[in-house]
């Protein structure tokens, strides 16, 4: 389980937001999968989330998770 701030990684062409990471406390990023329960991670933007799934890293190096499950925990002006 990995507990972080829902943040956009990747962005389309007109400025849509298309993906997201998970920010930790000790600075770790994790890319999540854009696929079932990642893109659901879209509405929650800016909110702290407890979430598990399967964590590998990436040909480039970054960590990525598929998310199995994920709990808001916050909201984003309890975050700054």
């Amino acid at each position: 389980m990995i507990e972080g701030i829902v943040i956009p990684s990747s962005w389309d062409e007109n400025g849509t937001i298309r993906g997201v990471s998970l920010h930790t406390a000790d600075e770790e990023e994790y890319r999540v999968q854009h696929t079932g329960l990642g893109t659901e991670l879209l509405a929650h933007i800016h909110h702290k989330v407890e979430a598990t799934g399967k964590i590998s890293e990436r040909l480039d190096g970054r960590r990525q998770i598929i998310l199995s499950s994920y709990r808001k925990i916050s909201e984003p002006s309890d975050t700054t």
